[in-house]
C-alpha cells in the first residue's frame, strides 16, 4: 500500500466569521508578524488570473471569501473569512457546520504525484476542492473521519519556509 510521504507542514488555516475580528484577537493572545500580513479575496483574484476558480464538491465555481496570511511562530497562518452577503461554498459550508476554528493544514508531501494518486484512486477520496493560485496546484483533502484534519496538499513552500535554501528544508525534515 502506498503511503503519503509527508516531508513539511506549511501552514495552518483557520475559519473566522469576521476577518478583522479575527486578526484583532490573534495580535491580542499570541501577536503576528505584522510586516508579513497580506490579504486576498477570492473574486478579486480570480478577476486579476491570479486564482482559477476552483472546483468544491466537485462544481466549479467562483466561491466569495476573504483571507489573511501572516507569519507567526515560524509558520504561515491562513486565516479565511466569508465575504459578507456571500452563501454557500467551502468557508461559508465549514462556518455553518463546525463554527470557526482550523479549516486545514497544507503539507508538502515528498511523493506529490504518487500520494494525490493514492488518495484519488486507491482510497477513492475526490479532493475537496482543488484549483490554481498562481499556476500551481492545490488540492483539500477531507480526512477528519481517518486522521481528524483535513489537509492541503500544495506543490509549493508557502510562509516564512519559503524563502529557505532547499538544504535548509531538508535540515528542518530530518
Amino acid at each position: 500500500m502506498t503511503k503519503l510521504k509527508l516531508d513539511l507542514v506549511c501552514q495552518v488555516a483557520v475559519v473566522v466569521r469576521d476577518l478583522e475580528e479575527g486578526l484583532a484577537q490573534m495580535r491580542r493572545w499570541l501577536g503576528i508578524d505584522e510586516s508579513s500580513l497580506t490579504f486576498g479575496k477570492s473574486l478579486e483574484l480570480i478577476h486579476e488570473g491570479k486564482l482559477e476558480p476552483q472546483i468544491y464538491h466537485g462544481v466549479q465555481g467562483e466561491y466569495a471569501y476573504q483571507q489573511a496570511n501572516f507569519f507567526m511562530g515560524g509558520m504561515d497562518i491562513e486565516m479565511f473569512a466569508p465575504v459578507e452577503g456571500s452563501a454557500g461554498g467551502p468557508i461559508n459550508d465549514f462556518l455553518e457546520e463546525h463554527g470557526p476554528g482550523i479549516h486545514h493544514l497544507n503539507i508538502r508531501l515528498a511523493n506529490r504525484e504518487e500520494g494525490l494518486r493514492f488518495l484519488r484512486e486507491e482510497v477513492g477520496k475526490p479532493p475537496l476542492m482543488e484549483g490554481y493560485f498562481l499556476g500551481r496546484h492545490f488540492a483539500y483533502f477531507d480526512m477528519r473521519e481517518e486522521l481528524g484534519i483535513t489537509f492541503e496538499v500544495g506543490s509549493r513552500v508557502v510562509g516564512p519556509r519559503a524563502s529557505m535554501p532547499e538544504e535548509a528544508l531538508q535540515a528542518l525534515i530530518q
